[in-house]
């Protein structure tokens, strides 16, 4: 009797964890869930940080596979990107690809995108400017284009973890020349810009830490995070400092457009100012010998 309640307790117990196991299995594999912790005492501000980050990297992401492509990943890129997009634009999307598939794999065609500004017009709704270099065989174009973008909110699964979708798309103008940057920087309190810079940097001067949070991250070439803890009533002139060149950045207050992200070109930098070797100072023993003797030692 003690035999058969052992082995009906045994066969229990590995059904259990059948059963735990493959619903565990079943859950992790699922692409429509996605865990997402939040500690509800967290401060509010900084949700809200993460929230406006969050949208600066998708946006990021997104326009960089977007305007990065060629004969060869056109149809693949293009297709899984759609898939970013909400319903009614996806279907727009997906239709202009297949009618562009044949043409462009029949071509030698490649397309360099990159990010020049982003910037945040509205409640959800924002601006970006790309430059843009198009080779097809052997020639070679440069653009630049303006486009407008709007987001709405979204289930977060593991092919959308932002939870996130772009709504609308609208080209505003394009112009063969480069897009041109200011040094300057339209900020909001409590809301973080990034700045790009095509070198690595070696020091900030900050001209205040109170009112002027920063953050780096350097590589071959900086990303710095500015994030203002208040209104700023005067601009302030932040430094950013590369081997060779001295980047000067205003940052001001928005009235109206935010600036999120800013890529600074290599013309935005001016060669550094070189100090003046500073004169050796002399040792009490070359001082002595100086007073008693008369023999003056060079520096």
């Amino acid at each position: 009797m003690k035999t058969k309640v052992l082995s009906a307790l045994l066969v229990l117990s590995l059904l259990w964890a059948f059963t735990v196991s493959f619903l565990y299995w079943r859950l992790k594999n699922n692409p429509r869930v996605v865990a997402v912790t939040m500690d509800v005492g967290k401060d509010t501000l900084q949700n809200t940080l993460l929230g406006e980050m969050e949208k600066t990297t998708f946006l990021r992401q997104y326009l960089e596979r977007y305007f990065n492509y060629d004969s060869n990943n056109f149809w693949q890129s293009q297709t899984s990107l759609a898939f970013l997009m909400d319903p009614r634009l996806r279907e727009e999307r997906l239709r202009e690809v297949r009618r562009l598939r044949e043409k462009i794999q029949q071509k030698n065609l490649s397309q360099l995108g990159k990010l020049i500004s982003l910037k945040r017009t509205s409640q959800n709704h924002y601006e970006g400017v790309l430059s843009l270099q198009i080779t097809e065989e052997r020639l070679k174009s440069d653009l630049s284009v303006t486009l407008e973008i709007s987001l709405v909110s979204a289930e977060r699964t593991l092919e959308n973890p932002w939870g996130l979708l772009v709504e609308e798309m609208i080209f505003k103008k394009s112009t063969p020349t480069p897009a041109q940057v200011e040094s300057r920087a339209s900020v909001e309190p409590h809301s973080p810009t990034l700045l790009t810079f095509p070198c690595a940097i070696t020091n900030i001067e900050n001209p205040d830490e109170n009112k002027l949070k920063t953050k780096i991250t350097t590589l071959n070439v900086s990303e710095l995070q500015i994030t203002p803890s208040e209104i700023l009533a005067q601009p302030l002139v932040l430094i950013a400092l590369c081997k060779d060149l001295e980047f000067k950045v205003e940052i001001l207050t928005a009235e109206k457009e935010q600036d999120l992200y800013l890529s600074l070109p290599l013309s935005a930098g001016v060669p550094k100012k070189k100090e003046a070797p500073k004169a050796r100072k002399r040792d009490i023993y070359e001082k002595t010998i100086d007073k008693v003797l008369g023999i003056k030692f060079e520096d």
